[in-house]
């Protein structure tokens, strides 16, 4: 098998998928009654296939179709347990709405057992099977100085679809010294690149320079080019592998080409984005409303102070307006200064812990997306004070400020809190990813991701 059949590894697995499910409802059907011959009156020909499109439709919003170095863990594991117990529910209520009568607890539960374990299983063979049939794309690194090191260090920890071959500078002495630990093996320089490529069968270059910092390079990229090479500079690779953008290895000039910089964004999709804003936002209000006078009352009786917390945040185009939550900290817990916040803060009372494990402290939020402050994806909305501070330290840091802040966001479900200058450069290049990629589908995907990380991980 060819590099170029790397690319049709998750259409294999879903190819296993669509044989996986139907076989796990008939399986789950025979085990329960004894025999087969009923099942297709409980589950129609014509009613299959939807099945199966739910299942495939959340496995993909779980990233259950791209296999990585940790795709054979406990976690992965529980990753496919609640994508399958998700598809499962959806499925009962479809039947239910269609049919007007249950599937049955113990045909799902059989079921669903079944369709758990082979599709892990199935998913272990896959990875197993691509590593012994599908080449490595071979990249060539154009350029050897930190930007060119940095994308190797990605690349070699990223992703087992690439093996960096080694580097290639205008000059064979042009490096720079690096403070990752890489080894540095250089090919040879730009004369040689043409040869190098057809020597070393090269899939992809990566070009780690900006093109007058070594036009002749360049050129020598560009007849690789021509001759059927794919070429991509580093953000561009970075992002692919990273989620992010890499904001130490980008200038404006970078910036002033990426179209999803300019305003407006795409009108259709930001009008759809408001109004499932509003939708959602009036939903989650009004079947959490009975709970708030509960929450407000273990409130009180925990610690003084109001119920409500109001703090003031920067939004879109650096707007101020007012976030609302439910206090989960001590009374005036701020009252000297501004304080960054942590996952074992102090200054959290007992009941405060568990609102945010759960999330409900931030249930008041949702009147700021209907006010329209906020939308339910985006950058989170920093403190003036913090933003002041930011804006100095970290560069390109008001651009996040282009979108809505939101509830929840890429950053937040990639990082935890952030606590530091540090934190926050990172937390940075997730937005500014999120910005130039954003649509409804990629929203969906972070609520879906946003939930995952609730149920799987430990929050403070």
């Amino acid at each position: 098998m060819s590099v170029k059949g790397s690319f049709l590894r998750p259409f294999l697995i879903l190819f296993g998928d669509i044989l996986i499910v139907p076989f796990s409802y008939l399986a789950g059907y025979w085990i329960r009654f004894g025999y087969v011959a009923g099942f297709s009156e409980k589950f129609p020909l014509w009613f299959v296939p939807l099945i199966v499109l739910s299942y495939l439709g959340i496995f993909y919003f779980f990233d259950l179709y791209k296999l990585k170095k940790d795709s054979l863990t406990f976690s992965f594991f529980v990753k496919i347990f609640l994508s399958a117990t998700l598809a499962a529910v959806f499925v009962s209520f479809l039947n239910y709405a269609i049919f007007l009568f249950p599937i049955g607890r113990g045909i799902l539960v059989i079921a669903n057992l079944i369709l758990l374990f082979a599709a892990f299983a199935w998913r272990g063979f896959c990875y197993r099977l691509f590593k012994y049939l599908i080449r490595p794309r071979r990249v060539l690194i154009a350029g050897a100085g930190k930007a060119a090191q940095e994308i190797a260090r990605v690349i070699r920890y990223a992703d087992d679809d690439y093996e960096v071959l080694g580097f290639v500078d205008e000059e064979t002495n042009n490096i720079e010294k690096s403070g990752s630990g890489e080894k540095i093996r250089m090919l040879g320089n730009a004369d040689q690149l043409l040869s190098l490529v057809e020597e070393h069968k090269i899939d992809q270059i990566v070009f780690a320079q900006g093109e007058k910092d070594n036009p002749r390079l360049a050129q020598k990229i560009l007849d690789a080019r021509l001759k059927g090479i794919e070429v991509l500079d580093m953000p561009d690779m970075y992002q692919a592998l990273e989620w992010r953008i890499p904001i130490n290895y980008v200038d404006e000039n970078w910036f002033l080409k990426e179209k999803s910089f300019e305003y407006p964004k795409n009108i259709l999709i930001m009008r759809a984005k408001r109004l499932s804003d509003i939708i959602v936002s009036f939903f989650v209000l009004l079947i959490s409303l009975p709970f708030w006078p509960i929450i407000a009352l273990c409130i009180k009786i925990n610690s003084r102070g109001s119920v409500f917390y109001t703090q003031k945040r920067v939004g879109q185009n650096e707007s101020l307006f007012f976030l609302y939550k439910f206090r989960s900290m001590v009374d005036k817990a701020e009252k000297d200064e501004a304080r960054w916040a942590s996952e074992n803060d102090k200054r959290i009372t007992l009941v405060g812990k568990i609102l945010r494990k759960l999330h409900l402290d931030e249930l008041p939020q949702f009147w700021n997306v209907i006010n329209g402050e906020m939308s339910l994806v985006g950058p989170r909305p920093e403190r003036p004070e913090f933003v002041e501070e930011l804006k100095k330290e970290i560069p390109y840091y008001s651009l996040r400020h282009f979108m809505k802040p939101g509830l929840t966001g890429w950053a937040q479900v990639n990082f935890p809190y952030a606590s530091s200058l540090e934190d926050s450069r990172e937390k940075l290049e997730y937005d500014l990813y999120y910005i130039s990629h954003m649509s409804l589908l990629f929203d969906l995907r972070i609520f879906l991701k946003t939930a995952q990380k609730i149920l799987l991980e430990k929050k403070a």
